[in-house]
């Protein structure tokens, strides 16, 4: 008994650090604990407990959404790039990205013989993972905050896709523009907050005047949201 009230505080505290990296606090406990089990964990064999039915969810919800922003946002892109970009954006190596930055990995529940073999950094399970804690935000707090969510850990990598032919980075569209009138950008950056959670800020400037402000979760993605307000800016 006393074996199984430590791994019960164990889980719970482990609970309690991962809100607090993630910035979203669980009504609903148990939630939380199914998006956190992988198949292999004895809570699966026991209570058939795993997060395999929220990842289908999550994966919906992260294209939904995702799909809205490319549709609001980029309006001058037909279906066929609006789609390339949505599919980079939600693929296994941007999930597996935000997985790494939450350290998502180290508070699954897993089998000993799956965390053996290098489970808590497999790219599968990491990709899981993060589409089931999509899923788990969601049904916890409903569509206002999973947005908030996808909002802040991956609409910044949107801006640093340059997937399409003919379509550069925003800092290198920006910069041929201003280049052919002899200006000169300069981008001043700041940044706040824990280095797990650590947020960046970038100001892009022209003759001392700001023309962009942008953030994200690097230096180079606040650099590239502030280069993208920017353009948009001119093409307004």
């Amino acid at each position: 008994m006393t074996l199984s009230y430590r791994k019960i505080n164990l889980v719970i505290s482990n609970q309690i650090k991962f809100e607090q990296i993630i910035g979203y606090t669980f009504e609903n406990k148990k939630i939380l604990e199914i998006a956190l089990t992988h198949k292999s964990s004895e809570k699966n064999n026991n209570d058939h407990i795993s997060n395999q039915r929220y990842e289908c969810l999550g994966d919906a919800v992260l294209e939904l959404i995702i799909t809205r922003y490319l549709f609001d946002n980029y309006t001058k892109m037909d279906e066929g790039d609006l789609t390339k970009i949505r599919s980079s954006a939600v693929n296994q190596n941007t999930l597996v990205e935000v997985a790494i930055e939450l350290s998502i990995g180290e508070f699954l529940l897993m089998s000993r013989s799956e965390e053996a073999s290098g489970g808590r950094s497999k790219k599968s399970i990491l990709e899981d993972s993060i589409e089931a804690l999509i899923a788990a935000i969601y049904l916890d707090g409903g569509i206002s905050k999973i947005q908030v969510f996808i909002e802040r850990y991956f609409f910044p990598k949107i801006a640093n896709l340059s997937i399409l032919p003919g379509h550069m980075d925003y800092k290198t569209r920006l910069q041929e523009i201003y280049a052919k009138n002899g200006k000169r950008l300069i981008y001043r950056d700041t940044s706040k907050g824990p280095d797990h959670k650590r947020l960046f800020f970038s100001n892009v400037e022209v003759d001392k005047k700001i023309i962009g402000k942008g953030e994200g979760h690097s230096k180079k993605s606040a650099q590239q949201s502030a280069a993208e307000k920017a353009l948009q800016q001119l093409e307004d």
